[in-house]
Order: C-alpha cells, then structure tokens, then sequence
C-alpha cells in the first residue's frame, strides 16, 4: 500500500512540475512548450488512464470535441476537392490539422486532473508570478542600462523586449501571466491591497516599457473587469484608477518613446476607419503614403474568405492561400473565417455565448456562489479578454495562443462543473 501511495505522489508530483513549468516554457519557445506539454499530456495519460474512459463529457465539452471533429471534416473537404480537380493539396495543411489534435488531449488531461483535484493551482499561480515579475525586471534593466540580464539590446527604441529578443512580445507575456498574480494575496490573506497596488504599478510599467499597445489595453480591461465582479474589493476600484492614471501619465510624458509609440495608435485606428468602413481612402493611396498597420491583413483576409466562405481551407491555410500576405490576419475572428469558414466560426461563438451563459446568467453557476472560489476567477476573466473582438492577436492555431487557450478553456470549463454542484 505504501509503494502504491508513494508511486501515487511521485506522479502527481511530476505532472504538477509540468504543468507549473508551462509559463517558463513560453520564455524558451515553441519547442519547448510542445516538449512542456507533450509529457505533461503523457503522464496523465499513463498515470489515469482509467480516469480518461469514464471521464464525462459536457455540453461545453461536447462542443469542443465538435470543433475538432469539424476541422478534420474541413480538411477531408478540402482534401477531396483538390483531389477532384486533380490539384496538388498542401501538406502544411494536413499536417497543421493532424498536430493540432494535440490541444484536445491538453484539454482532457486538465479535465481528469482536476476531476481527481490533483492540479495544485496554487503552484501555478505563484510560477506565474515568478516568471511575469522576472520578465518586468528584465525589462527595467535593459530600460535603464541599454541591456539585459543577458546582454540583450533592445531591437527597437520604442519597444523594449527583454529576454524574447528580437520577437516583441514581452508585453503579452506579462498581460497573459501576470493577472494570476493577483490572487496570491488570496493565498498569504496579509496587506492584500497593498500587495494588489504593488503588483498593479510593477506589471503596468513594464507592459508599457514593452511598447507592446493591445496587452496594455488588455491588462487595463482585465483589471477593471477584476474588481467590477469581486464585490470586496469595488470599495478601491476608484484608488486603483487613479493609481493606473498616475503611473501611465509618469511614463507618457516622461519618455518619448512611450509617447511616440503610444500616440500612433489612435492615427492608426482613425486611417483604418477611413480605408475599410467609410471608403474615405484607398489602400492603394495608404499604402503609398502611410502603410497604415493591419489595412493590408485586413484586405487579404477578405480575399482569402471568398474563396471559401462556409467551410474555410483548413487549419492554418492562410498561410497557403494567401501568398505575400502575413502568415496569418492578425484576428482570431478573421483567421477562423478564413480557415474554417462561416461553420467553424458559428461553433466558436456557440462554444463562447455558452460559457457566458453558464458562468454568469444562470444562477448557482460560479459567480453566484456564495462559496465561490476566487482563485478561479482569472480564468473566466482571461477567457473574456482572449477572446475579445477587436484585439488583435496572433494566429488563434499557433503553439504559443492554442496552448494558452485550451489551458484556460479546461480549467474554466472545470471549475464551472465544479460550482454548479455545490
């Protein structure tokens, strides 16, 4: 009994090592978040796999297996009509399609675990903090010194990037880990304020310094969002505003590459309105003149998306039928109109409409519970915030995004089951 106990342990506490391990992962790159991922869903899998066969599916579960179900049935479609038109159909697509399966045993492994309530969150709560934090320090010392802990420079004045080097995506980095510091006060109950106001100023300042703009839109609108649902703490939601106001006004007319940077976005958003909407300019004229940012993954999605309007050409097609083009739109939204067309685009919004449902607008549900947890709520908050219309984003079935998505779809999706009992 004893051996049993210990070998017991001894997997849960490999597979929380992994799993705590993931926002490290996403420092070091693709390779090693599929490696990360790959032993993470291989341990569970050896470890429960009686847990697996009974597991119960649903209906947020039954949704997702159709989306991936959908895709394989996109990809025999497609297959299909290249092979009736004697066309040479593209590998990348079926390979993208096969690999991309991987996510839904990401998604089922997290389920059993935390069926089983073996996923110590906690744990990962604080490897977020960690390495968000390590991130932000990093970045103040290639601000202020010209170079990193590593000795990286920065590849552009206006963003500072840190240990991603010339990939600038240090601030998504920090808008995506960080918020799961925020409930670490949950855990030491001591100065929570003072803990969430320190937290607040450090991740702000270094998601700004990043010069990356939609994860500082993101960061404020997670935060808001934050204390709009968590009734103890609506009574600082006035000091905290004025904190962000005071922080970002230091940082804007204090450094000129922030004010540069920062002070484009609305021209850009304005010449984007007026090329695509109101027909006011041409692309042509913008492309000559201004090469406003997005207008021409805009235009390539629209003429990617005729092509295939109901089905889509498949995971990560884009790429394929968009040649010249960016390797994908810059959209979740538009990105899974083009690959999976008008069908995969209506399962997405099922599958989201029907989170928002059984998270909020019921009763019972986990935001009305008086037992509610708080340490599951950046899930639901993040959920909100990944899939918000209008950001842009990378590609929705990148390794970086999809990894992220389906780890906050499955714990969210849990921890709904999970308060709906009680």
């Amino acid at each position: 009994m004893d051996i049993v106990v210990k070998q017991n342990n001894y997997k849960s506490l490999i597979i929380n090592a992994l799993f705590a391990l993931i926002p490290f992962s996403f420092i070091l790159g693709n390779f090693f978040i599929n490696l990360n991922i790959f032993f993470f869903i291989f341990f569970t899998f050896f470890s429960y796999n009686r847990e697996l066969i009974s597991l119960k599916f649903n209906l947020l579960d039954k949704i997702i297996i159709l989306f991936f179900i959908y895709i394989f049935l996109v990809l025999t479609i497609n297959f299909l009509e290249a092979w009736w038109k004697n066309e040479i159909f593209s590998k990348i697509i079926i390979n993208k399609t096969f690999a991309y399966l991987r996510y839904f045993f990401l998604y089922v492994s997290i389920k059993v675990l935390l069926n089983r309530n073996l996923l110590k969150l906690n744990l990962f709560y604080s490897s977020c903090a960690f390495f968000s934090i390590f991130i932000c320090i990093d970045i103040y010392i290639q601000y202020f010194f010209g170079r990193d802990i590593f000795g990286i420079s920065p590849v552009s004045p206006l963003k500072l990037s840190g240990v991603f080097g010339e990939e600038l995506i240090a601030g998504g980095y920090i808008q995506r880990f960080c918020f799961f510091s925020f409930f670490l006060p949950l855990i030491f109950k001591k100065n929570k304020i003072l803990i969430y106001l320190l937290l607040i100023s450090v991740f702000a300042v270094g998601i700004a310094l990043s010069g990356n703009r939609m994860p500082l839109i993101l960061f404020i609108l997670s935060f808001l969002l934050f204390f709009i649902i968590d009734k103890n703490l609506r009574n600082n939601f006035t000091t905290i505003v004025l904190l962000l106001m005071v922080v970002f006004s230091f940082l804007y007319f204090n450094n000129k590459g922030i004010q540069d940077n920062f002070s484009a976005l609305p021209k850009n958003v304005d010449r984007l309105i007026k090329i695509h909407i109101t027909k006011e300019l041409s692309y042509k004229e913008d492309s000559l003149k201004h090469k406003t940012p997005y207008s021409l993954e805009i235009l390539c999605f629209t003429h990617v998306w005729k092509k295939n309007k109901f089905f889509g050409g498949g995971v990560r097609s884009y790429r394929v039928n968009a040649p010249g083009c960016n390797t994908h739109p810059g959209n979740y939204y538009f990105e899974i109109l083009d690959d999976l067309g008008i069908i995969g685009f209506c399962i997405i919004i099922i599958l989201i409409l029907s989170i928002l449902y059984k998270a909020y607008f019921k009763k019972n549900t986990f935001l009305y519970s008086a037992n509610f947890d708080l340490k599951i709520l950046p899930f639901f908050i993040l959920f909100l915030v990944e899939f918000f219309p209008i950001r842009s984003s990378g590609s929705f079935f990148s390794t970086n995004n999809a990894t992220f998505i389906f780890i906050i779809l499955a714990l969210l999706i849990s921890s709904i089951d999970k308060y709906r009992e009680e």
